[in-house]
């Protein structure tokens, strides 16, 4: 088992006025709910040990069980958590001169700020004290002990914390020829003054019936465990009465009050032993009256005021209330049945407030329980026009045509009368202004339009009454932008595109029209080395001479060109003048040049068919596949036909010869392009009888 013998227990053992020993002691700390305490008492030259056990800090020992004249020895054992031991400090006892010493009567403590002072009233033995005292907060905080010298009756000690509360003992000091034991006193409670006012957490105002509402107030404080109640005073704003405020007292942190629509004023504080603490003071606000049972008409007269009302009303007693604020209100009672009645005390260009209110009982006391607004209303004994203009007039969204104008509204105190509205006006660079605009007291902005861009303008704002208009407010000069934003950087945007877009296709449609002009106006020219024309000339074979003869008295006049493949079969029909076929052709011919038949209308001719140079010479001959000249592929073609053996038919070309060539001359007609291809050539005779016609 652990052993503990630090244990500060303050055992004292005494006797009061029987003769039983009281023993007292210090509860062990930091121990458990239940402890089981031994006492021990060891007596002078007695061997046997005498002990007791309790589970309370204090034990009786009866008169039978003590030797008054021996000396005692006497501790206090204790065992809790299962193996934890603590035993405190001997003390020496004689029970004959145990006696209780007289006690300091009629103490009296209290705090001032930062002070206790402890006083009280000394018994017949002069003997010095001791006082000690700690915070009251936690009973662990710590003791400390203050001397006081003998026949002193009054104690004060400085530098303690103004919000915190003691606890305070007072004990005499033992000393040798004293025949009594000093024990400390009753603990005393010296709570702090209560130096905060409470403070307003909740409040809600609703009205209850026509002219009457109720107030919901809840507050918080600071330790309250060391407050005993609350106090609320309930005053009404203006009191002519001689009563003092309904004074209430509260053990709760709230309070429900029904009042009429008049100004109400409720005082709230805390008290404890100490005092009272500062107030808290809640003004009821004003509640918006909408449905009051009447309406108030007041009207000037000479320098007072008559005040009327609708519908007619006749309670025992009538309360008006009149002023230009809760701190200056007036307040008149009239108990006698009547329709009207006459104000004075008013000043020109103030606002004033007027309230009735009725009541069927009539003594001050009463009001706050019976009374009922009837009407209120506003009135000016003398209008004016206000004071200033309305304030911190500003320019928002400011766009190249248009901007936003804000501003405040004229305050109550400046208006000098009913504000009816506000005009507003514009002036340019150039001084020009703008007609005015009327608005009404509910706008406080205002959108400007029709403006020109790059210039500079500004705003004047009046507020006007029934008297008329006061003076303009001026705004800070602002100017409009040229564009607006994003129209800047969409336009350079674009132009940007646009520019990225001919740089990107002007290339490509600089390239197609050359490309097109190249092809209408400088044809392409083949190198001549490349030509397959001389090539193919090595593989020509000779022609008959009755061909070359055929040719060389051949008219020919017609030049058609075909697009076809590269190597075509040809069929020439020559025919001799005034056959059938000659009249045809000659009808033909006196078709425009643009119309001529260019259908597929030839027969080829079998090889079979051919049996003599003068009935018909079928050959057929290579057609070159690239270009060469006019000129040479006539010559060509001239060589072709003298070179050519007789009978000898090309597998490519047949030309039929009429039975009369002496009559038939070979012509060719030139197009305007140099150049040709040797599939689009067709080589036709002239003459009324003859027609071409190829595939």
């Amino acid at each position: 088992m652990a052993g503990r013998n630090n244990w500060d227990n303050e055992l004292v053992c005494y006797k009061e006025l029987s003769e039983d020993l009281t023993c007292t002691w210090l509860p062990v700390p930091s121990a458990a709910n239940t402890v089981n305490y031994t006492v021990y008492l060891k007596w002078n030259k007695i061997r046997k040990l005498f002990q007791r056990n309790t589970s309370s800090p204090s034990i009786t020992i009866e008169r039978k069980n003590l030797y008054i004249e021996r000396f005692a020895t006497i501790w206090i054992a204790v065992n809790y958590d299962n193996d934890t031991c603590a035993k405190g400090k001997n003390i020496s006892v004689l029970p004959s001169k145990a006696g209780k010493c007289l006690s300091p009567s009629n103490i009296n403590a209290y705090q001032i700020t930062n002070q206790l002072i402890m006083k009280w009233d000394l018994p017949t033995a002069h003997t010095p004290y001791e006082l000690r005292y700690r915070e009251a907060l936690t009973e662990s905080a710590p003791w400390t002990v203050v001397p006081v010298g003998s026949n002193v009756s009054n104690v004060t000690i400085s530098n303690l914390n103004a919000m915190s509360s003691y606890i305070v003992q007072l004990r005499c000091i033992t000393k040798d020829d004293l025949n009594c034991v000093c024990i400390w006193g009753k603990e005393i409670l010296v709570p702090h003054k209560l130096m905060n006012k409470p403070r307003i957490s909740y409040n809600v105002t609703t009205q209850v019936s026509p002219g009457r509402r109720s107030v919901l107030l809840k507050w918080e404080v600071a330790q309250s465990e060391n407050i005993l109640g609350y106090f609320v005073n309930v005053e009404r704003i203006p009191n002519s009465c001689s009563q003092p405020p309904n004074h209430i007292s509260l053990k709760d942190r709230k309070i429900l009050v029904n009042v009429s629509m008049a100004y109400y004023r409720l005082n709230i504080s805390a008290y404890n032993e100490a005092g009272e603490s500062p107030q808290a003071i809640y003004i009821v606000p004003e509640f918006p009256v909408t449905d009051l049972p009447g309406q108030i008409h007041v009207k000037s007269q000479g320098t007072n005021a008559v005040v009327t009302w609708t519908p007619e009303y006749k309670p025992k007693c009538f309360v008006v209330d009149w002023g230009t604020s809760k701190e200056n209100m007036h307040m008149k009672i009239i108990t006698t049945a009547t329709g009207n009645f006459t104000l004075d005390n008013f000043q020109p260009y103030k606002l004033y407030k007027i309230m009735v209110h009725a009541s069927d009982v009539c003594q001050c006391e009463s009001f706050i329980k019976h009374e009922k607004t009837f009407g209120v209303t506003h009135f000016y004994f003398i209008e004016g026009v206000p004071r200033t203009g309305p304030a911190n007039v500003t320019i928002l969204n400011i766009t190249k045509h248009s901007a936003l104008v804000k501003w405040t509204e004229i305050p109550a105190e400046d208006r000098l009368g009913f504000l009816q509205g506000y005009r507003i006006s514009y002036t340019d660079s150039s001084r020009k202004k703008s007609p005015a605009v009327t608005l009404n007291t509910s706008i406080t902005s205002y959108h400007l339009t029709g403006l020109k861009e790059k210039t500079t303008y500004r705003v004047q704002i009046s507020g006007f009454t029934s008297a008329g208009e006061g003076p303009q407010t001026l705004s800070q000069p602002f100017s409009t932008p040229k564009y607006d934003k994003g129209e800047l950087e969409g336009f350079v945007i674009g132009l940007c595109f646009s520019m990225v877009l001919i740089l990107v296709f002007a290339p490509l449609t600089c390239s197609l029209v050359i490309k097109r002009l190249k092809i209408s106006y400088w044809h392409s020219v083949p190198t001549p080395g490349n030509s397959t024309a001389l090539q193919d000339m090595t593989n020509w074979k000779r022609v008959s001479g009755s061909l070359l003869q055929a040719l060389s008295d051949n008219d020919t006049t017609s030049l058609f060109v075909i697009e076809h493949e590269s190597k075509v079969p040809l069929t020439l029909d020559l025919s001799i003048d005034g056959g059938e076929d000659n009249k045809h052709n000659t009808c033909q011919s006196e078709k425009p040049s643009n119309s001529i038949d260019m259908s597929p209308r030839h027969e080829e001719i079998p090889a079979e068919a051919v049996t003599s140079e003068e009935d018909t010479i079928s050959t057929e001959v290579p057609l070159l596949s690239d270009y060469a000249s006019m000129e040479f592929s006539q010559k060509a073609l001239m060589g072709l036909a003298m070179s050519t053996p007789e009978r000898t038919a090309h597998p490519r070309l047949k030309m039929e010869l009429s039975s009369k060539p002496a009559q038939t001359v070979q012509k060719v007609l030139f197009a305007s392009q140099d150049y040709l291809k040797q599939s689009q050539v067709v080589l036709l005779p002239s003459g009324p009888n003859f027609m071409g016609q190829a595939n």
